[in-house]
């Protein structure tokens, strides 16, 4: 950036009968969810994996996206990988992780929570196993049943039925079996209950980046201001500064006033204000944050779920999520995304140079998570979950802040829109 110019815990047994009330049922007709498309296939091991795409009529942010999946008899064989998402009006994909089956048939359908209640949604489908391998998805759903209310005492209200489904073939499980805690091994478990578990932390594993992870620093912009105690809302300057931008190409200053939290995320807002900082007259100021100070890190994965600025199906401006050293470029720099062109992209600066590339692929129009494992020697990118480059070359040790900005170049940043809104909903970051 300096340089460069050119989302299953446990769903609910729904399908065993456990509703809301009508109090209930109207907040979960609230966020509008809609599932576009839902599908299981084999993964490596004969394990299988289920991947969904949703959209909702409003931006709204989910504790947690996941597949649930019963069994015949009200067993719990939910996917593992649920993930804390925000959904839009534009189709969101979910993945989840890989597991095993017991020979036999299964229900399964996306669920998800919201303001501490599990709900679960149409269609439900079915799948059938030979054997403790992978499944076989069926292409009819399978019915939901009459909805009823069942209390509980220990967890919250339990989750609405799914609405039937369009050719039902199969009956559900009975209102006696429930579900609870997923397994990672394909035995049963069930519990006395109708109503879901606690799902685990949605944030326990970065997307796609494997290894065993424990989390170092996490913000999910939740409340309604920024959290001085992780970020600065400018570039090197006193607390609460207009000041100059990370490179001199760019044509914006930065202001604290172009940054806010609000709705579930992070605002980086760019606008066209021209603004004089240190004799210099900037055409727009925008938005910038950075744990410079305040956190920074050797070695981790670092991910952030990012809408940035579009121009049609490319990436507009120049968006940025990126890490730096104190002493630059000795200490390296380590671009995880930036808009150059209209794409998305990738570097690593260092005195030895700055080599990266561009993922291909649209990377703007939504959300996406940018993420990077940095190790010795090397540095891995993945978009949405996928590897899209690795640097083994002049990669520093130095410890490294957090930087994401909002940024604007006549020249590099292919489509320049003003105004623009750069939102974050989630920044993460793991060790080992």
């Amino acid at each position: 950036m300096r340089t460069k110019l050119g989302v299953l815990a446990v769903a609910t047994a729904a399908l065993a009968g456990g509703v809301l009330t009508q109090t209930d049922q109207a907040e979960a007709a609230t966020p509008g969810v809609v599932v576009d498309s839902l599908s299981v296939s084999a993964a490596p091991n004969g394990q299988s994996k289920a991947t969904a795409a949703v959209h909702s009529a409003k931006t709204i942010k989910l504790q947690a996206l996941t597949v649930a999946v019963r069994s015949a008899d009200g067993g719990n064989y939910d996917f593992p990988g649920a993930v804390a998402t925000t959904l839009g009006t534009r189709s969101t994909s979910y993945t989840s992780g890989s597991r095993a089956f017991p020979a036999g048939t299964y229900t399964y359908f996306v669920a998800y929570k919201f303001h501490d209640r599990w709900h679960s949604l149409a269609p439900v489908k079915s799948l059938t196993t030979g054997s403790d391998t992978g499944a076989t998805a069926t292409p009819t759903p399978t019915a939901t049943p009459t909805p009823t209310v069942t209390p509980t005492a220990s967890t919250p209200a339990g989750t609405t039925a799914p609405p039937a489904s369009p050719t039902p073939t199969a009956t559900p499980p009975s209102a006696s079996a429930s579900a609870s805690a997923p397994t990672p091994t394909p035995t049963q478990t069930s519990t006395s209950t109708s109503t879901p578990s606690a799902p685990p932390t949605a944030a326990t594993v970065p997307v796609g980046i494997p290894g065993t992870w424990h989390q170092a620093f996490s913000d999910e912009f939740n409340g309604t201001s920024l959290d001085g105690s992780k970020w600065n809302s400018n570039w090197f300057g006193c607390s609460g500064c207009v000041t100059k931008p990370v490179n001199s190409a760019e044509g914006s200053a930065y202001s604290p006033s172009q940054v806010t939290v609000g709705d579930g995320s992070l605002h980086l807002k760019l606008i066209q204000q021209p603004t004089t900082v240190g004799g210099k007259t900037y055409p727009n100021v925008s938005g910038l944050v950075t744990s410079n100070g305040k956190a920074q890190f050797t070695y981790g994965a670092f991910e952030a779920r990012i809408h940035t600025p579009s121009s049609g199906t490319r990436m507009a401006n120049w968006p940025s999520f990126w890490l730096d050293g104190q002493n630059w470029p000795t200490d390296g720099e380590l671009d995880v995304l930036e808009g150059l062109g209209g794409s998305a992209c990738y570097h690593f600066h260092s005195t030895a140079g700055g080599p990266g590339g561009c993922a291909s692929g649209t990377y703007s129009g939504g959300w996406h998570t940018f993420g990077a494992e940095w190790k010795q020697g090397s540095v891995t990118y993945y978009y949405d979950g996928k590897q899209v480059g690795q640097i083994t070359s002049g990669i520093t040790s130095a410890p490294m802040y957090l930087i994401l900005n909002n940024a604007v170049n006549p020249s590099h940043s292919g489509t320049n829109v003003v105004p623009a809104d750069m939102m974050v909903d989630y920044v993460r970051v793991w060790q080992h």
